[in-house]
């Protein structure tokens, strides 16, 4: 892939990591003090939060689900989503790969564990084809970790 800014001359060569598919996460003290949802539909009374406002599309195989949701925040960290609900402060909608430490610790728990979000692609930008060795080889690391 070739991408450059309108009128910036440069041009960025995007090279696929992974696809990363996201689930839902809670805190056992948010599902305890909340009730834990049990189909799609319920997110909606919910704190609910993602990178994306208004709608997640949810799937499970057989049937798709496209839920509103809503809730106090408005983010653009997926740090913060992760931290936020590690905080009993809600639902979020991530991928496993940004919340494994959480969930090994158990301080985030998969919720609804059959649906999942639309998987994503990763990317990584860089403005030559030709690499530093060091640089293609963190690159393929990358790959390896997010299992391409």
């Amino acid at each position: 892939l070739l991408w450059g800014p309108p009128g910036t001359g440069k041009t960025l060569i995007a090279r696929k990591l992974a696809m990363l598919t996201p689930h839902l996460y809670a805190s056992p003290g948010y599902l305890q003090r909340s009730d834990e949802p049990s189909k799609p539909a319920e997110l909606a009374q919910h704190e609910c939060f993602n990178i994306v406002r208004g709608a997640w599309t949810l799937h499970d195989g057989k049937e798709t689900a496209t839920v509103s949701v809503g809730g106090r925040f408005s983010l653009n960290s997926v740090g913060m989503l992760r931290r936020l609900a590690t905080l009993d402060l809600g639902i979020a909608l991530l991928p496993e790969e940004i919340v494994a430490d959480e969930l090994a610790s158990g301080t985030l728990r998969r919720i609804l564990p059959q649906w999942h979000g639309t998987a994503q692609p990763v990317y990584a930008m860089t403005e030559t084809r030709l690499l530093p060795a060091k640089t293609q080889r963190f690159i393929e690391f990358l790959q390896e970790r997010l299992g391409r």
